[in-house]
């Protein structure tokens, strides 16, 4: 893995020209998860935990993986790859503030859903409708996250 390259790359698809400047118009457009292995903006390969960050000033858009995008830039995407595997080993886990609001801004949840599970996230003894709302919304997620991936 290579910071240079990755600090290069990005500067290059951004309107600032310095690295400290240039990080800082990058946003968390996406997350998926790739079925074959891909290969990060800094050269490392393989990859499978991809982020697609969009440039707030140019709309740029650039792949990189999960590992670069925490260590360099900064965003949640480690968190949300988290919670999709929690979930994915059981349905019945919780997601975390950082996948609900990615959740809620792609429209995968509605502003009740989210508020619902900002609401019972932390609780330790659920209702049988609360669990079993919690888990339809977890399931919703997990679909949504697989249609990501398919649609790369």
């Amino acid at each position: 893995m290579s910071e240079f390259k990755l600090t290069t790359e990005i500067v290059a698809l951004s309107s600032a020209r310095v690295w400290d400047a240039a990080k800082l118009e990058w946003v968390l457009h996406e997350v998926f998860e790739s079925d074959e292995p891909d290969t990060c903006l800094c050269g490392h390969y393989p990859i499978i935990e991809n982020c697609v960050l969009r440039n707030k000033v140019n709309g740029n858009l650039a792949t990189v993986g999960n590992c670069c995008v925490k260590k360099f830039i900064g965003l949640p995407s480690d968190l949300i790859f988290q919670a999709v595997k929690r979930i994915r080993a059981d349905t019945t886990k919780s997601l975390n503030g950082e996948a609900i609001n990615y959740a809620c801004e792609r429209g995968w949840v509605t502003a009740w859903e989210s508020d619902f599970y900002f609401d019972i996230m932390r609780k330790r003894s659920l209702t049988a409708k609360q669990s079993s709302k919690k888990r339809q919304i977890n399931e919703k997620f997990l679909f949504n996250m697989r249609a990501a991936r398919s649609a790369h």
